[in-house]
């Protein structure tokens, strides 16, 4: 009799006082945002559920977002903070520092957030998981071009990834609208990702250009330090991608090909090539008179027109007396 008052003591106890057994992590919570005042370019997106993993982090659980007719929810993504990221990376200066908020929204599902920039996606372009496993990548080259260029972003930018037919012209594979704090990567879905990841830092570059001069020195930059520039502050992964181990080995590449080493109108033999040239001239007065000359040089700049920084002023030599200088550079 006892063993049966006993068991129906125990039952009534746990009718009245049901155990919860959670197991795993917590959701990732959602947190509300403004709209863009910008025209929405997508009217829907897939879902994703992603999972980035760095070696030395635990995984970062991202959580679906649908995007219909505006941007959608941002989502406040588990990642280490940016000194965990960054302090490791080789020849660091020192942690690079987060940027509290978010970045400006943009049309597409955020995918990922770094101590720095958010990465949004849109339709017809990579998956979301192939996007958000690059990010750490995109955050790491960020990192390395800010100590090459000896500047940290100010404030924080979104990146996204959209598909060719949605890019200002045909040609174009990345653009930086450094006012509005955004940058768009334009590739189809089965191009190659590490070339995208080049454009990306790429246009990142030029963020951290417009953050270091101010607007008002991007806006006027001469083009032959604006894109030459940039493509310098991208460095090694640029040049990995032609086998090349330096800008003055990359001009002796083009050189090669036919290509005469002008600085002017280089771009009849493509953008890439143009932007190439640009950063090895940019790489010989780096190394003629240091990088704070450079800086005097950039903020000279009157208008995009190659040529329209004070070449004189700065380094007491006309652009074609420094244009005969660098070829002989390349030379030696």
């Amino acid at each position: 009799m006892l063993r049966v008052l006993l068991r129906a003591c125990l039952l009534m106890i746990a009718t009245v006082f049901p155990c919860v057994i959670t197991t795993g992590t917590p959701p990732v919570a959602f947190a509300a945002t403004s709209v863009s005042s910008a025209p929405p370019l997508f009217l829907r997106a897939q879902p994703a559920v992603v999972t980035i993993r760095e070696p030395t982090t635990q995984a970062v659980q991202i959580q679906p977002a649908l995007l219909v007719d505006t941007v959608p929810l941002p989502i406040e993504a588990q990642i280490p903070p940016p000194g965990e990221m960054t302090a490791a990376l080789p020849g660091a200066m020192v942690p690079a520092p987060g940027i509290a908020g978010d970045g400006p929204p943009m049309p597409g599902t955020r995918v990922a957030q770094t101590g720095r920039i958010d990465v949004y996606v849109g339709l017809r372009t990579f998956t979301p998981e192939q996007v958000a496993a690059i990010t750490p990548r995109i955050e790491r080259l960020l990192r390395d071009n800010e100590e090459r260029f000896g500047f940290m972003l100010q404030s924080r930018v979104s990146l996204a990834f959209y598909r060719p037919s949605l890019a200002p012209s045909k040609d174009t594979r990345g653009i930086a609208y450094t006012e509005e704090g955004r940058a768009a990567v334009f590739y189809r879905p089965h191009e190659d990702i590490e070339r995208a990841l080049v454009v990306a830092s790429h246009e990142l570059a030029h963020h951290l250009q417009a953050q270091r001069y101010g607007e008002d020195i991007q806006k006027r930059a001469d083009i032959i330090l604006l894109e030459g520039l940039a493509t310098w502050i991208t460095g090694p992964p640029w040049l990995a991608m032609n086998g090349a181990e330096s800008w003055k080995a990359r001009a002796r590449q083009i050189r090669d090909m036919g290509v005469p080493l002008r600085l002017l109108q280089p771009q009849r033999y493509g953008s890439d090539i143009a932007y190439e040239l640009w950063a090895s001239f940019v790489d010989f007065l780096i190394e003629r008179d240091g990088m704070e000359k450079l800086h005097l040089l950039y903020a000279s700049g009157r208008s995009r027109e190659p040529g329209s920084s004070d070449y004189e002023g700065v380094y007491g030599a006309s652009l074609d007396e420094l244009a005969d200088e660098w070829r002989a550079w390349v030379g030696n």
